[in-house]
């Protein structure tokens, strides 16, 4: 399935298949980091660790990381199953951690179009279903007063055929929120099916 940005002027293709047939790697954790993922880069080592709300969040997190051999750990573990999960400091990482720093701070990178599986570690780490049916994709609420990064990823998903609404912390955010049917559609079908022991309600489509 195709899909136009009108506004940017740009076609993707993500399909559903995408993601199932996807066999996780490295690139993948850039859905953590346009969240609220943070890395470490030391020399040709670096990691990426991600604080999670919930214990169906880091099983399923953990598994994919290691399908892509990369090492997970997961500490922190409070009664509420709020903890992190974090990778094995590796030099695969490195590109992708280069490409999201501008100095020491994490930032978008020009152009970025997520794929199928950033959009899938995205919903998974982040992701969450409001009432209405709305899909909302979170975003660090460190950086939410920073207008160039929320509109870089805002434009991002738009490039991807998604398109989103910032939502600031007065209103639950900050976050981007998938409000229209044809923008959750597309999300679904680049993500495909929920992971192994995902509550389905909490996962798009």
């Amino acid at each position: 399935m195709s899909g136009v940005d009108r506004r940017l002027g740009t076609v993707t293709q993500l399909s559903f298949f995408a993601a199932d047939e996807h066999v996780p790697d490295p690139t993948d954790l850039e859905g953590a980091l346009a969240a609220r993922g943070q890395s470490t880069l030391a020399g040709d080592l670096a990691q990426v660790s991600v604080v999670l709300d919930s214990a169906w969040r880091a099983d399923a997190l953990m598994t994919l990381l290691g399908e892509g051999s990369l090492d997970p750990v997961r500490s922190g573990t409070g009664p509420d199953g709020r903890c992190t999960v974090s990778t094995a400091r590796c030099a695969e990482l490195a590109p992708v951690v280069r490409r999201w720093r501008r100095g020491a701070v994490t930032a978008v990178p020009e152009g970025w179009i997520p794929t199928a599986g950033a959009l899938r570690v995205w919903v998974l780490t982040a992701g969450t279903i409001t009432d209405s049916g709305a899909v909302d994709l979170g975003i660090d609420a460190g950086v939410e007063h920073h207008a160039p990064r929320r509109a870089a990823l805002g434009e991002a998903l738009a490039r991807a055929g998604i398109r989103s609404t910032y939502v600031g912390p007065r209103g639950g955010g900050p976050l981007l929120r998938l409000g229209t049917a044809r923008a959750r559609s597309r999300l679904a079908e680049a993500i495909g099916a929920a992971p192994v022991g995902v509550p389905p309600a909490a996962w798009p489509g």
